[in-house]
């Protein structure tokens, strides 16, 4: 499990992990649906959580963090290493989203919070 916050004061970043899905299972403090991302943005203060699902061979990957909605977009970068690992990451770092806005905002309307959706189903079933 992965847990990412963005502590930057004017920025959002984009998160990913070459060669991995994110599972988001948690936002700031409460449990989601368990959506999955190739990539996921973080904006200034937000916190999230991520199962992390290998879909390749054991080696070493890129961990990826960059800049969204600026120029030049800035990146950093670390590196997950699985026991057993004997082959270093490699190039090319995997894409994120740079300034596409809406794609940002499409993807925050898939977060769904499961205490919000278990009080709406309820809500629904007390009609019946």
């Amino acid at each position: 499990m992965f847990r990412v916050s963005n502590m930057a004061l004017t920025t959002s970043i984009n998160f990913r992990i070459q060669g991995h899905i994110l599972t988001l299972v948690e936002t700031e403090g409460s449990h989601t649906l368990q959506e999955a991302y190739e990539s996921f943005d973080l904006h200034v203060g937000q916190s999230a959580s991520f199962l992390v699902n290998l879909h390749a061979s054991v080696k070493d990957y890129f961990i990826v963090a960059s800049t969204r909605f600026t120029k030049p977009t800035l990146t950093a970068t670390g590196i997950l290493h699985y026991d057993g690992s004997q082959t270093k990451a490699s190039l090319p770092l995997p894409i994120g989203p740079t300034y596409q806005i809406h794609w940002s905002m499409k993807q925050a309307r898939t977060i769904k919070d499961t205490i919000f959706l278990i009080s709406h189903f309820h809500r629904h079933l007390k009609q019946f």
